[in-house]
């Protein structure tokens, strides 16, 4: 053991040393970035975040995986500067120069922290750098003396000499950016400028931009600040002063160039009657809340070029206003639609991973549409899928390279409105890509221990109040399985274990179902962000009350049928939660945790089970198979592992190697309960066991990114084990590694 120590601390030695071989004698490695603010390392100041501070430094040292290796530099280091073969010069590609301390970014970036420092409020600031050097390597900390920050002692707008204007502000004065009392900053002043743009252009002045508002700032007291807003006098044109008021408002759909047009309301609309595949203009104007003979509104055109994107069919949109002359202050709005072809069609191949069980096999489909269907920019898609894989060949004879066959056949229609009554569709006028959705499909599957076909008809809506929120509702969700064949190895199954019985009958089930969905990622910029899902799913109830009120038919059982099967009643929960620290573009750490609850009573005994939860697989606790964890700490050997209840943590750390080729550390934990009776030993939940029962597994993998799609591989071992008497694995490293190849990042 002490060998083993004494060599990797040799070795690490070694590395470190070799990371400064190809560098020049008087040159230095930059190894770290320190920041002591009020020396204080790490202190926190108000209105300045570390991270600011950090993005402003000019000079980074090495990506460094893990926090402390500089894998990146050491590839880099291994190749030759004298030699420009393949081999160092691919080196060379796919590592990273080690960074020479520049003494110049280092002056740049104290003043640039000095500037961000006033423009927070701290005027008396005072950023120094000390440079430590060590071996060859720099040690760079920028210390920071934030001195007293400003407060707003008075906010006025005397220097706004335009009445209209002026009597605006005041008006709105409620909505302002910015308060007496909060820290000056050039960014709340500035937003307070953007603020007054905002309003001004949604109440006529269309030439109206921040850039016309200037800020008197006076320190009138020690630490505290006036404020008055004034607007620039211009001689030469008045009217960026002055509402303007919509004229004319024409549609002009596929650049047409007819002079013939359609009044429809207060529109004129230039179309092209020799296309077929024009919108109904109807649909179109009822979009539009630019109106004619109103004050020109931003907020109204921006919501017009939102509402006709929503509709997911033209292809480009453009809305611009031209002004009639210069003493009317009046505008012609133009919007300019080009559609798409009506007709659609593709065909796909893909590898494909199941999304239940994690298993890898092969799929097509043939996808096909119409995106104009009754002329209100309807979209019909209809889809049919094949996928082929190969599962469970320790209960098949099979010798065929696929035993799993599956065909889905789907049809689509998304209406681009909520179809609601008028008093709720006011409601929610404020939200947007909002559409009913219908849909049909029948899958007609084949496995190696039993087939089923499964229909399923549903009627739902979709739509968001913010960018950052959707809403999905489903009102009706009907399923229809028919179980068909089952061999031997599910009958013998089923006599080990009764718990399965009524998860291998024929089902109909009647859901309703409402998600949740939040996610506030910002695409292109590099910033921490939480995604959180929830489901709540009920199904049963309204064919319950018709059963006792018109005495439909029971089974032997006491439950109701209909179409002679018993319908499912349940009550299902489940919160899906994730938090993604981004420490770099590619460095993340992300914490997920997963929570879910179902329960059946009245007309079922148990979830049907395409309703329970299992774990194990490619996206949950990757050292075990799917449903091979639980329930509890029951020690099961089949693949039907579900239950009730399901808790899932997640933690995962990823980090890039090189170019495309990125790897992660993760720990997966977690388990499934019952709730009621169950004849599985040790599967049922109890509150004050369940946290001895959690199986842990411990992984790390690779991942190379397409930018389209991710393959993923990752290699995992179990920690701790809850159906061993020991729990905890006494030899992790023994070569028990689960392989799980996937498509896609696991969350």
């Amino acid at each position: 053991m002490i060998k083993n120590i004494i060599l990797i601390l040799l070795s690490l030695s070694l590395i470190s040393c070799y990371s400064t071989r190809h560098i020049n004698a008087n040159d230095n490695i930059l190894k770290e970035n320190n920041i002591t603010i009020n020396n204080k390392k790490n202190n926190r100041v108000k209105g300045v975040a570390k991270k600011e501070i950090n993005s402003i430094i000019k000079q980074k040292p090495n990506k460094n995986i893990l926090g402390f290796i500089p894998f990146h530099m050491w590839i880099y280091n291994l190749s030759n500067p004298k030699k420009n073969n393949w081999i160092n010069s691919y080196l060379r590609k796919i590592g990273e120069e080690p960074i020479i301390l520049d003494s110049m970014l280092v002056k740049k970036s104290v003043r640039q922290i000095t500037s961000h420092f006033e423009n927070n409020g701290y005027f008396t600031s005072n950023v120094t750098s000390v440079i430590n050097y060590k071996k060859q390597k720099a040690y760079v900390t920028y210390k920071i003396e934030t001195g007293e920050s400003y407060l707003l002692n008075k906010i006025s707008y005397n220097n706004i000499r335009e009445k209209n204007i002026y009597d605006l502000i005041q008006k709105n004065k409620y909505n302002t950016e910015i308060k007496t009392g909060d820290l000056f900053t050039y960014n709340s002043v500035n937003n307070e400028r953007i603020k007054i743009e905002e309003l001004l252009q949604n109440n006529g002045f269309y030439k109206f931009s921040k850039e016309l508002i200037y800020v008197n700032a006076d320190s009138i007291e020690e630490n505290k600040i006036n404020l008055d807003f004034g607007l620039t006098t211009l001689d030469n044109d008045s009217s960026v002063y002055e509402k303007f008021t919509i004229n004319q408002i024409h549609i002009n759909i596929n650049n047409s160039e007819s002079k013939d047009t359609i009044r429809h309301k207060d529109f004129d609309f230039i179309i092209n009657n020799d296309t077929e595949n024009h919108i109904k203009i109807t649909t179109i104007s009822n979009l539009i809340e630019i109106n004619k003979n109103q004050f020109y509104s931003r907020k109204k055109t921006e919501n017009t070029y939102r509402n006709l994107s929503n509709l997911n069919f033209f292809k480009h949109i453009v809305i611009e206003f031209v002004e009639i002359n210069k003493n009317t202050n009046k505008l012609n709005c133009i919007i300019r639609l080009q559609n798409p072809t009506k007709m659609y069609y593709s065909i796909e191949a893909e590898a494909k991973r199941s999304a239940d069980e994690g298993n890898l096999g092969i799929s097509g489909y043939l996808q096909f549409g119409n995106k104009n269907l009754l002329k209100g920019a309807e979209n019909l898609n209809g889809k049919i899928q094949v996928s082929l894989e190969n599962r469970y060949t320790n209960i098949d004879d099979n010798t065929s390279l696929f035993n799993t066959k599956e065909i889905t056949y789907e049809l689509q229609l998304r209406v681009p409105k909520l179809i609601l009554p008028k008093k709720l569709n006011n409601t929610l006028k404020k939200s947007f890509q909002m559409s009913t959705n219908l849909t049909f499909s029948f899958t007609n599957r084949k496995r190696p221990d039993f087939s089923s076909r499964v229909m399923t008809q549903k009627v739902g809506y979709s739509w968001n109040n913010s960018q950052n929120v959707q809403h999905q509702l489903n009102l009706i969700e009907l399923s229809f399985s028919d179980i068909g064949e089952i061999n031997s190895f599910i009958e013998n199954e089923l006599i080990e274990n009764p718990y399965l019985s009524e998860q291998f009958e024929d089902k109909f089930i009647p859901a309703s179902n409402y998600i949740f969905t939040f996610n506030n990622q910002e695409i292109y910029k590099v910033s921490n962000y939480t995604y959180l899902r929830t489901k709540a799913e009920i199904s049963g109830n309204v064919f319950s009350t018709l059963g006792s009120i018109v005495n439909l038919n029971k089974n032997n059982d006491g439950n109701y049928l209909i179409f002679k099967n018993p319908f499912s009643q349940y009550l299902k929960l489940d919160i899906d939660i994730r938090r993604y620290l981004m420490f770099s573009k590619h460095n993340t750490l992300v914490i997920r945790g997963y929570y879910g609850l179902g329960y059946a009573y009245a007309n079922s005994d148990e979830l049907p089970i395409q309703k329970q939860f299992f774990s194990g697989g490619v996206n949950s606790i990757r050292a075990w198979e799917a449903f091979s964890v639980g329930p509890g700490s029951t020690d099961q050997s089949n693949n039907y592992s579900t239950g009730d209840i399901k808790l899932e943590f997640n933690l995962e750390y990823r980090f890039p190697l090189f170019n495309a080729l990125k790897s992660a550390l993760f720990i997966d934990a977690g388990n499934i309960w019952s709730i009621k009776n169950d004849p599985r030993e040790g599967s049922m939940f109890q509150i004050d066991t369940f946290i001895n029962e959690l199986a842990i597994g411990l992984g790390t993998g690779i991942r190379y990114d397409f930018d389209f799609f991710v393959v993923r591989l990752d290699i995992a071992t179990k920690l701790r084990d809850p159906s061993t008497n020991n729990k905890w694995v006494n030899n992790p490293l023994n070569g028990n590694f689960r392989y799980n190849l996937a498509i896609g990042y696991p969350f």
